[in-house]
C-alpha cells in the first residue's frame, strides 16, 4: 500500500515539474521575440521627424461701411470742422491754413472737391456734405496750426478724417454680423490653406443691399492678391443663407445702401 502511494507522488511530481517548465519556456520565448535582434537593428536609421503645424494664416473679415458712418440728420447739424474731431483737440488748433471735402471714389479722391481757409465750412462745402446719397465716401482734410499736447509748442499739423454717408437705420443681416463672418471663414477655408501672411494683401468687396432685401452689384475694388479668393468671397455673398434688412431713411423710408467685405490682411 505504501509502495503504490510513493509511486504516486513520484508521478504527481514529475507532471508538475513537467508543466512548470513549459510554462517558463513559453515566457521566455514571448520575452525573446519582444526583444529585436542585434543584427535587425540599423544602426544609420534617423529617428522618424513629426510634422510640424503649419501656422495659422492671418486672414480675417470685417464687414460694415468703408469708413465711420454719419448719417444726414448728423451732416445737416455740422457747422465747422470741431464736428469732426475730439473737443480738447479743438481747442489746441489756433489757425487754420485750408480745409478741403473731397469725394472719394474707389478708396482715391477724386476733383470734386471745395476748398476753404478757416475751420468754418463754406456754403459750397456744406452743400456738398448735405447733398451727398448714402454710401457716399468724402474726406474731410484739415491743414492747421496747433499747440503742441506735450509741449505747447506751435506745430503744424493735417488731420484726415474718412467718412461714409449712412441711413439712419442702417442695413443688417438678419443672423448677424458674426455668423456672416463664420460663413466667410468655413467657406473659404480650403481656398486659403496653402497661403502664407507674407503674401495675403488687403481685398474689398462693395456690394448693395437693396431696398427690398436682395444682394446686388458686387464688385472687387481692392483684391486679396489672389483671384480665386477674390472670387469666392464675391460668390459666397450671393449664395449667404438667411436674410438681408435694408436701411431706412429718417422717415423710414427703405433705402439702398453700399456695405463693404474687407477680406485679407487687415489694414485702413
Amino acid at each position: 500500500m505504501k509502495k503504490n502511494i510513493i509511486i504516486v507522488c513520484i508521478v504527481l511530481l514529475t507532471l508538475t515539474l513537467t508543466t512548470f517548465s513549459c510554462i517558463n519556456g513559453n515566457d521566455s520565448a514571448i520575452a525573446m521575440a519582444e526583444i529585436p535582434s542585434i543584427e535587425n537593428v540599423n544602426p544609420n536609421k534617423q529617428k522618424a521627424e513629426v510634422p510640424k503645424e503649419r501656422p495659422l494664416v492671418n486672414f480675417s473679415y470685417d464687414v460694415g461701411t468703408r469708413y465711420k458712418g454719419f448719417t444726414k440728420t448728423e451732416l445737416n447739424k455740422v457747422k465747422s470742422f470741431d464736428h469732426f474731431i475730439a473737443e480738447e483737440h479743438a481747442g489746441r488748433i489756433i489757425s487754420y491754413k485750408s480745409l478741403s471735402v473731397i469725394l472719394i471714389e474707389n478708396d482715391k479722391e477724386t476733383d470734386i472737391k471745395e476748398i476753404a481757409n478757416s475751420g468754418v465750412f463754406s456754403p459750397a462745402q456744406l452743400a456738398l456734405l448735405q447733398s451727398s446719397d448714402y454710401s457716399t465716401n468724402l474726406l474731410i482734410k484739415a491743414n492747421y496750426t496747433e499747440k503742441s499736447f506735450h509741449t505747447g509748442a506751435l506745430e503744424e499739423s493735417i488731420w484726415t478724417p474718412y467718412i461714409t454717408v449712412v441711413p439712419e437705420k442702417q442695413a443688417a443681416y438678419a443672423w448677424g454680423n458674426e455668423a456672416l463672418i463664420y460663413y466667410l471663414e468655413k467657406h473659404t477655408k480650403e481656398a486659403i490653406a496653402n497661403l502664407t501672411t507674407d503674401q495675403i494683401k488687403s481685398g474689398q468687396l462693395y456690394f448693395t443691399v437693396s431696398k427690398d432685401g436682395t444682394v446686388s452689384n458686387a464688385e472687387i475694388i481692392s483684391t486679396s492678391g489672389f483671384p480665386n479668393v477674390d472670387e469666392k468671397v464675391k460668390d459666397l455673398i450671393f449664395k449667404l443663407p438667411g436674410n438681408w434688412q435694408p436701411a431706412e431713411n429718417a422717415n423710414g423710408d427703405k433705402v439702398n445702401q453700399t456695405l463693404v467685405i474687407s477680406f485679407g490682411k487687415r489694414g485702413c
